[in-house]
Parts: C-alpha cells; structure tokens; sequence
C-alpha cells in the first residue's frame, strides 16, 4: 500500500509537469489572443478559470520541492550575512525546528507568537508550524510591552520566538519587565501577566551573532541541533494526519472596536494564492525582492510562500525596510518582481543613489497594502524602469488576495486607476447593505468569496459572523465600483483605520493611550494625506480642565514609550473644544476634523 507522503509526492510531480503546460496554453489563449467577453451589467464578477487547487500542507508542498529540485536556490536573507538556503538546506532546518518544537510540548493547534523582523527564523517557522499543525502567530517586531500582552493573550499563545533585539528596541528588557519571574524560571514559565505562555524561544541577533541565553529561554540554534537528531519519526507521522484546512497562521487586523482582530488562516488558504500569477505570467514572480514586513499577510504571501511555486526565488534585502538595501538585492540577484506598499516604491524613487544602482531585470512590480496613486504607478514603468506595475488589492482575512490590475495590460487607463478584477477562482460583487448585487457604476461595499477567505477571528465568533456572510462572502468594508468589465475601482473605506506606510493603524487605541495622560481630557486620532507614506496619524487633543497643556514633544515622547513609532502621530494640535466638528449629539466627525487639518498642512506633506 502506498503511504500518504507518497500520494502527494506523485501527485504534485503531476501537477508541476503541467504548471508550464497550462501556464503557456493560458497565455496563448486569455493573454495573447484577445478573447471578447460578453459585458457585464450586474456588478458581479466570476474569473473562471482552470488552475487546480491544492489540498495539502505547505509543509507537505515542501517536502516535494525538496524531493524534486534539492539543489535549487529557494532564499536568501542579505541581512543575515548573504545567508542563502536550497530547497533541501531548508527544509532540513524547517524538519530539526519541528522535531524541537515538539520536545516542547507543541501540539496540534497550540499557537506559537512570532515577534521577528524578516529573518531566516521567521520563514522557517511558517513550515514548521505547517508540520505540526501549531498555528504561527505574527507579531509587530515594533511592537512594545502592552501591544506584546494583547497579542499573546488574545489567542493564548503557548510559546514566544524573538530576538535579543530589533534595531534600537532591547526586546529582552521589555520581555523581562512584562515577565519579572523569567529569571527565576526553571523549566516551563508560570507568568500572571501571560498566563498561557510556557516557552520562550531566542533567536541569532544581528548579522546572526548568537549570544547567551537568559535564563527561562531557549536558544533557537540549540532546538534545531537537538532536532536534527530526535523525534523525526513523531514529527512524520503528526505531519501525515493533516491536510490543507489545518489552521496555519494568524494575522492581526484592526476592527470597528479598535482592538486588533485575531484572523485565522489555513494552509489551503495560503497555498494556493501562489499560483495564479505563475500560470498566466510565469517569469513575472519567478525571483522576487520582499523588502516589506513578513508579520504582515502581504509580505509574508508574496515573499516567503513565494517559493512554492516550482523553482521560484525570493530574496530579502534586509531584516527592516532599507531602500538602498533593496536596490543591491534587486542589482545582486537579478529580481524579476518588486512588491510593497507605495511607500517602499516612492522611497526608491526619490533615493539620490538611485541612478548607482542597474534595475532593469525587474519585469513586474506589485503595489499593494494602501491606495496607489496612478501617477506614481506611470512614473514607476517610466523611470525605474519596471515593465509592468500592478495594483493588488485585498485584506488579511483573504489571505491578501482578492484582485489585481495585471490582467488590464495594456489598457493603462484600468491599470493604472482600478485595483484590478478577481483573481482566479474568486468572485467579486459590489452590494447593497442587505448584500444583493447593485447594478454596473454603482457605489457599494466590495465583497468576495473564494478558496482564501479566512477561516474566521480566532475565539471571535460574533465578529466572524458579522464579516462573513452565511453563502461565505467576505464583507471588506470598503467601498468601490466595478466596470462592465468587471474591474473594481476603490472609494473609500466604511471604516475609519488608518493605513500608515501599509500599516493598518486604528485610530481609537492610539487616543486610547493619549487619555492615559494626566493633562488629557479628549483626543480624537484620525488620518491625513502623507506624500511619503500615503497616510500618517494626527492627533487633536483637548486639555483637562484647570491643566496646562502645550508641549507637543513631550506628548509624542509620553505615546513613544507606550506603542510602535509608526501609531505616534506626525502632527498633534491642542484646541479648546470639539464643538465645530460635532453632530447634535455631539459625536466627533472626524472626516470634518480631516478636511480641516488637510488645509493646514504644509504643501510637501499632501499627496
């Protein structure tokens, strides 16, 4: 009798042969050839297509990567001294890290927080929990104490992988500060701050230097050693009980309540976003540069899963966003594909070392994670230059993926101005408050459904309901319009987060945080256009009673100490009263609050 693994490797060598196949038949049908589809005059949008699915673990599609390319350069990580790993290397580091995590205690839907820039750790960890069916939980690296807290509690992470530190931000002070007894820890850890929390794992620190231990943590390199050389058997057979809706990740998203979202991905979620743009479009994505942030689902989809495609690359050129940086991995390593936030691609634009470096083996460019400005997207293709760019748009509960501008081509005009149509296998409507389909060219909130939805908010099942319809459409809260060809076109968001350099900010836990001041008495955080950024924080504050208030860089320094850098807020203005921008009932309209400080704003700072 043939074992499972055995099944899926013959499966998958099936399905690769054909990858190449399908892709050049799609091309010379839906992409070389011009095939007039009937217009549309309901705004719903179906891409069918003949792309398959896969129904397995990405753990389980690395095995198979391994076993049919082991030579094959997958990674390289340039912040961590040129550290590049083969499908083989990587997956002999991903099989030790499982069989450690299960000397642990790991087990089967145990969550394990991630708190690591973009490291080789971090990618390996998204195997390993593939393996094992413990789900990833990605953390901020900027995030400070309090963050830290709720992102462990909120779905009772089990374990804690960090580093020493993340630049200047000492994460093992604020790790001992939130667990005083950790130096006293022998064996499990037994904190009242978190009260699940029973490992901490510590990582390699810059350029991978190693250092010692403290006491109530384990060494990362020390778990792959002992893992190399135990419980492989365990490890196999835990691996061969799981299949593609295991719960592999989750990511936090801002809600209506102001506290983050806890939503939980599977590995057939996952999976399967990787292959679309390889069928139609197989050079675009086959060696891509990831300067952005792998915590959140954009980077962590296009860059790290990027390699589940047959034979495909990605290199990361630093553990933060570094633009010069950027430009020598695309120069060193011949990138096809650039993706980011617009933010990391104006940076690039306005570099004066610009000109030192050669870009011109980059083909593709997605621009996703915020609205994209057309003009940019023009003077991208003209002066990098890049070949194509495409928007993409989508939010984490789709796994990131919900539609892209690609298919436009060379119709600029959708290309330039929509965020695209569906991708393939998904399904796209612009519907009314009670869900039904509006006609063509007219406003209403985007919706989707497909095989990336989420499975839902983690131990949330009234939020989950609210944004998941019972027919499994995904509300998204914004609002767009699509074309008689089926493109959508975004308007606005219903809600009011804030999307900061790609981050989602929102808005109530920063004013949250300002009325923990003593002077403070209302403070009302909202976004304002930002050239750099797209949008950054500004903060309206209004004194307690019978206090002084008028040093605005104490303020920043007070909120600095208490969330990530990029939730203090770029201007901060004290006024007297809310009054003018208030309803009847005297609830703050900060669109009006937005209109106003856009006039005050200096002409460099707009869009």
């Amino acid at each position: 009798m043939l074992s499972q693994s055995t099944h899926i490797c013959r499966s998958y060598r099936i399905l690769s042969s054909s990858v190449i196949n399908l892709s050049y038949r799609l091309q010379s049908t839906s992409v070389k050839t011009k095939i007039a589809l009937p217009k549309l005059t309901q705004s719903y949008y179906h891409h069918a297509s003949e792309i398959p699915l896969l129904y397995h673990t990405i753990g389980q599609h690395l095995d198979n990567l391994a076993n049919e390319y082991p030579d094959h350069r997958c990674y390289s990580f340039k912040g961590e001294k040129n550290k590049s790993y083969t499908y083989k290397s990587f997956l002999d580091e991903v099989d030790s890290l499982a069989a450690g995590l299960i000397d642990l205690g790991f087990e089967k839907n145990d969550r394990l927080g991630v708190w690591l820039p973009n490291t080789s750790e971090n990618c390996a960890l998204t195997y390993a929990a593939s393996k094992l069916g413990v789900i990833k939980v990605n953390i901020n690296p900027a995030y400070m104490g309090r963050e830290l807290i709720y992102s462990l509690n909120k779905v009772g992470c089990k374990g804690l992988v960090m580093r020493p530190n993340v630049k200047i931000i000492d994460c093992i002070k604020i790790i001992n500060h939130i667990i005083p007894e950790l130096s006293q820890t022998k064996g499990e850890i037994n904190s009242k701050t978190l009260p699940t929390l029973k490992h901490i794992i510590l990582t390699p620190g810059d350029n991978g230097n190693t250092v010692n231990t403290p006491s109530g943590m384990h060494s990362y390199t020390e778990l792959i050693r002992k893992g190399a050389n135990s419980k492989q058997d365990e490890r196999r057979t835990r691996q061969s009980q799981l299949d593609g809706d295991t719960p592999l990740a989750i990511f936090y998203t801002s809600g209506t309540t102001g506290q983050p979202k806890a939503a939980t991905l599977t590995n057939f979620n996952m999976l399967n976003n990787n292959f679309h743009l390889c069928y139609i479009y197989p050079q675009y994505m086959s060696r891509v540069c990831c300067p952005i942030p792998t915590f959140h689902i954009f980077g962590e989809i296009a860059g790290t899963l990027n390699i589940n495609v047959p034979k495909y690359f990605t290199v990361f050129p630093s553990i933060l966003p570094d633009t010069v940086e950027t430009m020598r991995a695309i120069q060193e390593e011949k990138c096809t594909a650039l993706i980011g936030a617009p933010i990391i691609f104006r940076d690039l634009l306005a570099n004066p070392k610009r000109k030192e470096f050669d870009m011109r083996s980059l083909l593709f460019g997605i621009l996703g994670a915020a609205p994209v400005n057309p003009v940019l997207v023009e003077q991208l293709e003209r002066e990098i230059p890049i070949k194509i760019i495409s928007q993409g748009y989508g939010q984490t509960e789709n796994s990131a993926s919900m539609a892209m501008s690609v298919f436009a081509e060379d119709d600029k005009q959708r290309r330039y101005i929509s965020v695209g149509k569906a991708l393939p296998r998904l399904e796209m409507k612009i519907a009314d408050p009670k869900g039904q389909i509006l006609p063509i060219g007219q406003e209403g909130e985007i919706c989707s459904r497909g095989f990336n939805v989420m499975r839902g908010y983690f131990g949330d099942e009234e939020k989950t309901r609210e944004t998941i319809t019972p027919c499994g459409w995904l509300r998204t809260g914004d609002i767009g319009v699509m074309d008689e060809l089926g493109y959508v076109y975004y308007r606005s968001r219903q809600k009011e987060m804030v999307i900061v350099g790609g981050i989602n900010v929102y808005p109530v836990e920063v004013e949250n945080f300002l009325l923990e001041h003593p002077s403070i008495g209302e403070a009302q955080v909202f976004g304002v256009p930002d050239k750099r950024y797209g949008e950054v924080l500004c903060a309206w504050i209004k004194p307690k009673a019978g206090t002084k208030l008028d040093d605005v860089e104490e303020i920043r320094k007070f909120l600095s100490s208490r969330v990530a850098f990029f939730k203090v807020p770029k201007y901060i203005k004290i006024i007297e009263s809310f009054a003018p921008f208030t309803t009847p009932t005297g609830k703050v309209q900060k669109f009006k609050l937005t209109e106003t400080m856009a006039k005050e704003l200096p002409v460099s700072s707009s869009s």
